[in-house]
Formats: structure tokens, sequence, C-alpha cells
């Protein structure tokens, strides 16, 4: 039980041992083996330590002899020291030797590059003193590297420093001399093929390129002298050097420029490039000279425009002749940059420019005469002009961004397109209270109004964006245009509506007269009513045909610059036509005031109105077939058969068709059985729960103002409601959203029966109110232009703004910076 560890407690096994009763009595046997275990441990005790004594005495046996050691390492050390200096004692001589031979071989070298330089200089200063560059220069470049890469450090040696000295004067005197030799052959006084031609070509040239400084303190020099005279004549405070003379100043330096070419350029060598460091210097000094000019001139309140456009043009025009005779290489800011400042006086100038333009596009004739273009001719000049115009604006600014002259051409351009519109666009519009004389005369004008503004519309984006590519207020650009372009948007509204409602409509004006000619009273169904010929005839083109017999749908279509217009135009005319179509059959049938009364005679009985529908579904199918074929004309004409547009169409007519004939078939549904005819009803409408709807078709199929019939139908409609509850709360207006105005009417006549019981009936069964907005007493029974909404036609982006203009616009886009 006795633990081995070092924090062993004997009281643990103590209180295990002593815990039982008996314990007492084997207390010897306890004491005794505790001591004979108290004996091992002091035998194991000092067993370890002999052991560990013996180790000792092992150890000491073995260890090393460490100051012996260190005495030997003494030693070594002490032997390799002699050692070294013996060595460097033998070799002592041989290192006095090579330093020897070392600076005798720098000595031969120097005396020798001496001799050289020395040599060198005596031929050089002989040569040159005779001019002769060209036979000078490979010993004077010698002269020249040795002096200053291999004896400068030795300008402390009184006599190199003397030759050094002699060597830079030489220098100097010869860049004297080769200004002189060039200020000789400038003056004009070296006749030509003298020897001094070629001496200053090749010979000074070489001379010159063994010192940067020098060769460009020469060339400065050669191109001040050839200068001096125009800065002599042309001063910023004498009358030569005036802004009304900047014309000479130009004329003046292509004579230099010419002079230079044909008496000067064979004394320098081409990789000078002298005629363009000839012009980039008087760019310079003409630079200064334009800035204080420009402010003095114009500083003052009223700057003459006249001047300052004179001035541009000049400089504008000397750029161009620049760039062309060096193929744009001169690396120079321009000189039209100094004029940006004043900029705003450039563009009021225009002002004159686009009245003189507004005056001459009021005076021409808006129709091309050839008969080439369908869109105003001046349109096209206006963009050119404007095209020009932002052409210039970007090389005055030279691509550089400018935000306030940017605003301001966008300015002008708006401007000046709010006045196009005004003045020359929109009085080809013609007025409501003018009577239309001339029918085709006013389809060429209001649709060549049309395909302007189209035009217009498209090109004053492109001009947006090519603005606001050079610019960073983007939304300033965009709010100045925002107002022109709903300006053209709505031309092209109106010149639709007139056309719509007034152009077209006199063609269908007599093919409504015959609808209500007709003896509906006594109808028999045997052919098409004569009133569907004649609107086969209007709606059908007829090649065949002169174009002052051709119907008015056939002008227009033929006529629009793009076959969207053509689409979207003929999408506004089955609306129309299908809407008017069930307006005046709503009219025809609509029973007479007051309602309720029975006194009052029934104009058509429900037999005569189920006549009357049978009729209108056979005039239908011929609708339908005079509307199919419109798509088909329409894509011979755009060349787009079986495009989007096209099975648009053709779907548009197949739905307002199909509203109509569910109309009509409700009108020949019989009225025998209440339940029957409302699951006819429930059928054709969709489920439509309105009860004005319901009402205003019961009435139309002339059903006696009779209320128990009236109930006994209603029972039928309103007990299916109470079956269906109340989920569905829709108010559709069935194929009365067209002639809304009719429901309304409607409505309103029928809150006006004055009999009680009727009455209750509307309020409490039929739960009607009064229309938000009264109409008229009495509805119109004679055909009536309808008020359609023409919105303007969406602009997508066509394959060329204008298809059929001819050298109008180049590449693919109007304003493109490469075409400017």
């Amino acid at each position: 039980m006795i633990s081995s560890t070092l924090d062993y407690n004997p009281l643990e096994d103590i209180t295990t041992i002593l815990s039982a009763k008996d314990s007492l009595n084997d207390i010897d046997n306890l004491i005794k083996a505790s001591r004979n275990y108290k004996l091992r441990l002091e035998s194991e005790i000092q067993k370890d330590r002999d052991l560990e004594e013996s180790s000792q005495e092992n150890v000491e046996e073995t260890s090393f002899d460490f100051n012996k050691i260190f005495e030997t390492i003494g030693e070594t050390k002490s032997f390799a020291f002699s050692t070294q200096s013996t060595i460097s004692q033998l070799t002592e001589g041989i290192s006095h030797l090579d330093n020897a031979k070392r600076n005798l071989t720098q000595c031969v070298t120097l005396f020798q590059n001496l001799k050289i330089m020395t040599d060198s200089y005596v031929r050089s200063k002989t040569l040159l003193a005779n001019s002769s560059y060209k036979e000078a220069s490979s010993s004077f470049k010698i002269m020249c590297s040795l002096a200053e890469s291999t004896f400068k450090p030795y300008k402390s040696v009184d006599e190199i420093n003397k030759l050094l000295t002699a060597i830079s004067r030489l220098r100097m005197d010869t860049f004297d001399s080769i200004r002189r030799s060039y200020g000789k052959a400038l003056g004009g006084k070296v006749p030509e093929g003298d020897t001094l031609e070629e001496e200053l070509r090749v010979g000074a040239s070489d001379l010159l390129d063994s010192d940067t400084s020098g060769k460009s303190q020469t060339i400065d020099w050669c191109i001040n002298k050839m200068l001096y005279e125009i800065g002599e004549i042309f001063r910023v405070d004498d009358e030569a050097g005036s802004l009304e003379n900047l014309s000479r100043r130009y004329i003046f330096f292509k004579k230099v420029l010419n002079n230079f070419n044909s008496s000067f350029a064979r004394f320098f060598p081409q990789e000078w490039e002298m005629p363009l460091r000839l012009t980039s210097s008087f760019y310079g000094l003409t630079r200064r000279d334009l800035q204080m000019l420009l402010k003095k001139e114009l500083q003052d309140k009223n700057p003459s425009i006249d001047l300052f456009m004179s001035a541009l043009q000049t400089t504008l025009d000397f750029e161009k002749y620049i760039d062309i005779r060096f193929s744009k290489k001169l690396d120079q800011t321009n000189l039209s940059a100094c004029f940006e400042p004043y900029l705003s006086l450039w563009i009021s100038h225009q002002e004159k420019m686009m009245n003189e333009k507004m005056l001459s596009y009021m005076s021409s004739s808006p129709l091309d005469p050839n008969g080439n273009s369908l869109i105003i001719q001046s349109s096209a000049d206006l963009f050119r002009t404007y095209r020009a115009v932002l052409s210039q604006t970007f090389e005055l600014i030279d691509n550089k961004t400018d935000e306030k002259i940017l605003l301001a051409l966008a300015n002008f351009f708006t401007k000046w397109l709010t006045t196009y519109s005004n003045k020359v666009l929109r009085p080809l519009l013609l007025p409501d209270n003018v009577e239309i004389q001339d029918k085709e005369e006013t389809i060429k004008y209001t649709v060549a109004l049309i395909n302007t503004a189209d035009y217009c519309s498209t090109t004053i984006d492109q001009l947006e964006e090519k603005m606001k590519e050079f610019s960073t207020e983007t939304d300033e650009i965009s709010k100045a245009f925002s107002i022109v372009k709903d300006t053209y948007g709505e031309l092209s509204a109106t010149g639709t509506n007139l056309l719509l409602k007034r152009v077209l409509q006199l063609d269908l004006t007599f093919v409504w007269k015959e609808f209500y000619n007709m003896d509906w009273a006594h109808v028999v169904v045997e052919d098409y009513s004569r009133y569907m010929n004649t609107l086969k005839n209007v709606l059908c083109f007829s090649p065949a045909q002169s174009s002052s017999s051709k119907p008015a749908l056939e002008l227009i279509l033929t006529q629009f610059n793009r076959e969207v217009y053509c689409w979207n135009f003929l999408d506004k005319v089955i609306e129309q036509i299908t809407q008017d179509f069930l307006g005046h059959i709503i009219r025809l049938l609509q029973r007479a005031l007051p309602y309720a009364n029975l006194s009052v005679p029934r104009k058509f009985d429900p037999k005569r109105v189920i006549s009357i529908g049978e009729q209108l579904l056979l005039d239908l199918e011929l609708l339908k077939q005079a509307l199919h074929s419109l798509p088909e004309s329409v894509s011979e004409i755009t060349n787009t058969s079986q495009s989007s547009a096209y099975k648009r169409v053709q779907k548009h007519i197949d739905n307002n068709s199909e509203n109509i004939l569910e109309f009509v078939k409700l009108l020949v549904a019989p009225l025998d059985s209440a339940d029957d005819y409302f699951v006819t009803y429930k059928k054709l409408t969709n489920n439509n729960r309105n009860p004005s709807v319901w009402a205003f078709i019961l009435s139309m199929k002339g059903v006696p103002w009779d209320l128990a019939i009236w109930k006994q139908h209603w029972n039928a409609f309103d007990f299916d409601s109470d079956e269906q509850g109340e989920n569905d709360k829709t108010r559709d207006t069935f194929v009365f959203k067209w002639n809304f105005q009719l429901l309304q009417q409607f409505q309103f006549n029928m809150m006006r029966i004055s009999d009680a019981a009727w009455a209750r009936f509307i309020r409490n069964d039929l739960k009607m109110s009064p229309p938000s907005r009264t109409p008229s007493r009495t509805p119109s029974r004679t055909p009536s232009r309808q008020q359609i909404q023409t919105d303007q036609p969406p602009h997508p982006q066509p394959k060329s703004p204008v298809a059929n203009v001819k050298s109008l616009v180049s590449g693919s886009r109007f304003f493109n910076r490469g075409g400017i």
C-alpha cells in the first residue's frame, strides 16, 4: 500500500488499516512489517549511493585535459603568424614589381591618348580655320571625347589644364564659326553649289552632334534669324501686328517657309526637320501675340464679332494648311486654342448665319420637285450646317472638355430647331378651321411633315449623343434637348391625328352616310350591304388608278418614309374603323327617350334586331377581308412580308373583329328563354358581371319597357351571380370600352327614369349609379368624328435614319465623329 512517490501521505494508509475494530489486535505485525520495509529502503538507498560514487570515479578517470588543448592552439596560432610574415617578406618584391608595371602601362596609355588629343587639337584647329568642317569632324570628335572622358580628372596638372582650356576655346570658336557660316548662308551670300553647302549640311551637323547643347543653340539661332523679320514687322503694338493683319502674318510665314525649302534647306540635314522646327517656333511666337491681341481687342463691352470671326477663320484655314503640309506631325497646341475663352462670340456669330438659313428655308418649296425624297430637304441642310458647326467647335476646343461652350452650343442648336419647327414645319399643318380642298395635296404636305419630324427626332438623338461624348454634365445636355424632342414628337402626333381624323374621315364619312341611309327596318339578308362595298373600296389599294382617284389610305401609306410609320398608322386605321363601325351599330340600335315608357314606340323589335344582326354578321365578314388585305398591301410597299409588324397587325385585326363578332352574336341571340339567353350572354361576354353592360345590350335588342320581362331576365342573371358569390367584382365594359361615352349616356338616361318601380329596380337590383361625368342629353344619331387619341409613334433605331434620301448620311450615323 505504501506509495513510492515523493508526496506520499502515510495518514491515508494508516486510516485505512486501522478503520476496522480487529486491526488493533494485529498492531504488532503492522509495526514489524513497517520496520522491515524501512530496513529494505535503507538498504536500497545505500546501494544507490555506492553506485553513484563508482560512476563519479569513472568520470574522473576519463576527463579531458583542456589546458593542454588551449596550449596547443596557441602554439599553432604563433606558427601561422610566423609563416605569414615569412611569405610576406618573400613576395614583397613581386608586389612592388606589379605596381610598377601597372603604373607604367597607365602612363604609356595616358601619354598615347595625350598625343592623340594633342594631334587632334592641332589638326582640328588647322582645318576649322579654313571652315573645313567635314574633314575636321573626325579629329574634333576624338578631341572632344578624350577631353571629356579621359583627361578631365587630370585638370590639376597645369599642362593638361592648359590643353583642356585651349580645346574648350576651340569648341566655342567652332560653334561660333558654324553660326557665322549659317548666317552667311541664310543671308544669301553662298552661291548654289558652293563647297560650304556640303560643309554645313554634313560636316557642321556632324560637329554639332558631339555637343547637344551647342547643337540646340545653333538650331535656335538659325530659326530666330529666319523669324526675326516677322517679329520686327508684326509687333503687337504696331498696326501691322493687329488682328486685322493676322492673315498677312500667316502669308508672310508661308513665304518664309517656302523660301527656306527653296533656298536654305540644302544647308541643313533632313534629320533636323528644320521646317517643322521653324513652324513650331512660329506657333509659339504667334500664340503669345494672339493672346495679347485678343485680350486687347475683345475686352470692350461691344467687341467686334466680325473681326473675331475673321481672325478665327483665318487661323483655322492656316492650321488646316499646316496640318496638310506636315501630315499632322506638328506637336504643338493649335493657335485656335487662343480663341477658346471667346468662343461665346463665335457661337453668337452663328445666329446671323442661322437667321439667313431660316429665311431661305421659309422661302423654298418644302416638297422635292423631283420626288426623290419624302422629307423636307431643308431639314437635311439644317443638320449638315449643325454638323459643320459641331465639327468646328470640336476643333476649337481641341477635343478638351469645355462644359460652358458645349452647353451654349446645345442651347444654340435647340433654339434654331424650335424655330425651324415653328416657322417651317408647323405651317404645313392644315388649321382646324380650314376646309380640305385638295386631299392629295394635304396628304403630301402632312406626310412630309411626319417624315421630317421623325428624321429630325432621330438626328437630334444622334446630335445629343455626340455632344455627351465630350461632356461630363450629360444631364444638362439632355435637359437642353428634351423640350425640342417633345416638340417634334408632338408635331408628328398632330400630323398623324390630322390624317386620321380629317383626311381619312373624308372617305369614311360617305360610308357611314350610306350605313344610316339603309332601310334597316326592312333589311333582307341576301348580300353584303352597299356601305360595306364602299368601305372596301376605301380600304383596298388600286394600283391601276391614278393618284387623284386613289383612296386617301393608299396615298398616305405609300408616302411614309419609314416602314414603322406605315405599320403604326395602319394599326390606328384598324382601331378607328372597327371602333367607328361598332359605334354606329350602337347608335343605330340604342333606344329613344324617354326610357321606361311603354307609349314610346320601339324603333326595332327583337325580331328586327335579329335580322339586322344577321346582316351585320355578313357585313363583318367583308370588313375582315378588307382589313386583312391591308397588311398584304403594306408588306408589298415596305418589302417586309411576314415580319413581326405584319403578324402584329394581322392579330390586331382578328382581335378587334372577334370583339365586334361577339357583340353582334349577342344581338341575334333569341330572348325566348331568359336562362338560354343568359347562357349565351355569359359565353359571348366572357362572363361579364357589369349590370350596365347587361342592361344596355338588352335595351338594344328591342325588349319592351315591361319591367316584368326585364326582371325575368335579371333574375337569371342575378341568380347566376348569387351562385358565383361575391368574389367577382369585375366591372368590365365589354366592347363599350371603345365607345365608353355611349355607355355613360345610357347610364345617365336610365338614372333619369321617374317611374318608382323602375327606379327601385335600377338602384336596388341593378345597382346603377350616375356616371362620373354627365354626357349630353341626347345622343348623336349621325356620324361623328371619333376623338382618337394618337400617341407619338415609337422611334426604333432604323438601319438608316432616312432610308431613301440620297447623299444625306455617310456611314451608319449622321453625327459620326470620324465623318465630321
